[in-house]
């Protein structure tokens, strides 16, 4: 059985909507001018900047945003830009956070600051007394991340920040909302954060493209001045298409967000309970009870997940690893997963590891065919591995 091209990957990237990218062409041709410009050709620059600021700035109920070169970014100014608003203390983040997230402490250092990298539990998840027990009074900022990218995992957001406000409530509290953005309902007011980071080429939008969302209250340095646009705080001229871009592609998911949704969840559980009958020692990873719809990560006992992904897609099939480590052997030179990592997986268990993501794009009959050629390729892959007991005592 061989399917045409089915994308499984939609946490990596989504497809640009073709409405998205209609009017970002327009927007490059009709409103080439300068936003800065006083004469009759910045006007138009100007309004669609401006229309694009306030309608984003109302999907999460912020008092203003910054537009970005997408959700990296947004994360190191978010995070970045408060610490160097403080005076030296703790800046404090989860071991199985994102990249963007646990390496701006190479910067922050730089005005004294001392990041912490708190240990999670084995779903990936910051329990609400691991950081009670890191809150005082000298933290400066806190990063979350609401919906684990790798993982799937869904933080208990509620109850992480209340602890923040009452142990630090000077802290400022940055949120990763770069998976869950358009996916799930997220109220800046309601959930009491300071600043949430967005990327657009994860819900259908333009790539290079993203915004911080920022509070009335919250307090941020400009990391680049440049000729001081974006409220003072993300110098260079704006990228007009790229705001227009992530508007319509908010207008659309959120149109759609309860729908795709449910559609998304189905798609993960039709594909688990698929491959998951075929070999019972498969294990979804991430809380069961809080997760992403759209996520399924599945850890498969004795195949190599890079091996798996290299044979789906010579027939069609494209989704991700859960490892960085891509070599077929035990090369412990390889780098290790720090995600995988930090939930307690060792080297060939975090090998085992693969990602599907869906999006309102894919559909029952595509999700039907990839379980098909998984349990296919799996149980090939199993039939001619060698007879050990992988993950057991194995690290």
């Amino acid at each position: 059985m061989t399917a045409g091209p089915i994308y499984l990957d939609n946490a990596a990237t989504t497809r640009p909507l073709p409405e998205v990218v209609e009017a970002m062409g327009n927007a490059q041709l009709q409103a080439f001018g300068n936003p800065s410009s006083p004469h009759a050709f910045g006007a138009p620059a100007r309004k669609l900047l401006e229309d694009a600021h306030e309608f984003l700035r109302g999907t999460v109920a912020a008092g203003r945003i910054v537009f970005t070169s997408g959700g990296s970014e947004a994360d190191y100014l978010g995070i970045v830009g408060s610490a160097a608003a403080r005076a030296p203390g703790r800046i404090i983040m989860a071991a199985s956070d994102h990249p963007a997230l646990l390496r701006t402490d190479r910067i922050t250092g730089r005005w004294r600051h001392h990041t912490v990298t708190l240990p999670v539990t084995e779903d990936g998840d910051l329990a609400p007394e691991t950081l009670f027990d890191a809150l005082g009074s000298d933290v400066r900022t806190v990063a979350l991340m609401h919906g684990h990218n790798e993982l799937g995992t869904l933080s208990q957001l509620d109850e992480l920040i209340t602890l923040i406000r009452r142990e630090a409530p000077e802290a400022h509290i940055h949120v990763d909302l770069v998976q869950t953005y358009c996916k799930l309902p997220f109220d800046m007011d309601e959930f009491d954060v300071d600043s949430i980071a967005v990327s657009g080429h994860k819900f259908h939008g333009p790539r290079g493209a993203g915004f911080l969302a920022l509070s009335n209250k919250a307090e941020v340095r400009a990391l680049q001045l440049a000729g001081g646009q974006e409220h003072g705080l993300r110098g260079g001229t704006e990228n007009i298409a790229g705001a227009v871009g992530l508007a319509v592609a908010a207008e659309a998911a959120l149109t759609r967000q309860a729908s795709t949704a449910r559609h998304c969840e189905a798609l993960a559980r039709l594909v688990h309970d698929r491959v998951a009958t075929a070999f019972r020692d498969t294990t979804r990873l991430g809380n069961a009870e809080r997760r992403l719809p759209h996520v399924l990560s599945l850890r498969i006992p004795g195949i190599v997940g890079s091996t798996l992904l290299e044979r789906c897609d010579a027939r069609g099939i494209a989704f991700s690893t859960g490892s960085a480590c891509h070599g077929v052997g035990d090369d412990a030179r390889a780098p290790q997963n720090h995600v995988l990592a930090a939930i307690g997986l060792g080297r060939r268990q975090a090998r085992e590891v693969v990602r599907l993501s869906f999006s309102h794009e894919t559909t029952v009959e595509q999700a039907e065919q990839a379980a098909t050629i998984l349990v296919e390729e799996i149980g090939q892959m199993l039939a001619v591995a060698p007879r050990r007991q992988f993950g057991e005592g194995i690290q």
